[in-house]
């Protein structure tokens, strides 16, 4: 099959996960009542959010320019914010956000563009440990854990952390894989892995445990910002049990990457958690579609425009 295809069949792929995603929130949630939600949203409620955004991508900034430093490019504090922001809009278009590798390609000459994509990769593999450790977390103060589930959210979290450590097995691991991987598909595979490795070359152990922890931050960021606008919209007693909820919305949702734009994941999942704990579904549709604009939308419109002027870097 050839490139342009395989290109058009996913697209096709995601755009029908996305409407199935979409039609799923529809038939749960009734849009009038979030109509009201919306509109009894609180001023402090977008105004919190949109005050966080700041914490929130200058913690990915410092993430990622420690990262940065500990590869030795030689790149100043600015240029790796504009990195940082140009690969927002190619992320946003792609699923798994893996267009952010795309991220060297807005520097030239001696920087290492390949080194980039790899320390992108790495940054991506420290914020699903993030994810997932608030993730646990929350399923606990929310009581939506079960022994079982708890049990195999430990599994998947020991095994990132392991392979967040060990990228040599990572790299075996995955060339046996893609050896029996169709075409591109298997090369993809290994070329991924070994840019993952070589970015974990570049950096090291001490410089893991920092971002996880950053990343640890970064996302309960991201929590404070949908407790405050679910509060704003719903009276609702447990601040500690929406935050939990949203906790266990946000670790599926790294492991849900599939659709057009980002669109659906967040939303559907909110809908569903917030609907199975016994809490207002139309609240966190509106809370999470405010997510979206003002830490999604919002930063790849910025990053787009830094995409734009990507000539500053050469």
């Amino acid at each position: 099959m050839n490139p342009r295809m395989r290109s058009l069949l996913g697209t096709l792929a995601r755009t029908l996960v996305t409407i199935l995603l979409l039609a799923y929130v529809v038939t749960r949630v009734d849009l009038g009542e979030a109509s009201s939600a919306l509109q009894r949203m609180a001023w402090w409620g977008l105004a919190g959010t949109s005050l966080l955004l700041v914490a929130n991508m200058g913690l990915q900034w410092l993430r990622w320019h420690i990262l940065v430093r500990a590869g030795k490019l030689e790149l100043t504090p600015s240029q790796s914010l504009r990195i940082l922001l140009a690969g927002l809009p190619l992320g946003l278009i792609t699923p798994g956000r893996i267009g952010e590798l795309g991220r060297g390609a807005v520097v030239a000459g001696e920087h290492d563009s390949v080194s980039i994509a790899g320390l992108t990769l790495l940054e991506h593999a420290y914020g699903l440990v993030g994810a997932l450790t608030i993730a646990g977390v929350g399923m606990v103060i929310s009581g939506y854990a079960t022994y079982l589930s708890f049990a195999i959210l430990l599994i998947i979290y020991a095994f990132v952390i392991y392979l967040a450590l060990h990228p040599s097995k990572l790299v075996d691991w995955t060339k046996r894989i893609s050896s029996i991987l169709p075409g591109s598909l298997g090369a993809r595979t290994s070329e991924l892995s070994s840019r993952f490795a070589q970015g974990w070359r570049l950096t090291g152990r001490k410089v893991a445990f920092t971002t996880i922890a950053i990343s640890v931050f970064q996302v309960s960021i991201v929590i404070a910002q949908f407790t405050i606008c679910y509060m704003a919209t719903a009276a609702h007693p447990s601040i500690i049990q929406v935050a939990g909820a949203w906790s266990i919305v946000i670790g599926a949702k790294y492991f849900l990457p599939i659709t057009i734009g980002d669109v659906g994941v967040r939303e559907g999942l909110a809908v569903a958690v917030f609907t199975s704990l016994g809490f207002p579904a139309p609240e966190a549709l509106i809370a999470s579609l405010t997510i979206y604009l003002v830490n999604v939308l919002l930063p790849s419109t910025i990053g787009a425009f830094v995409l734009l002027g990507r000539n500053r870097f050469q």
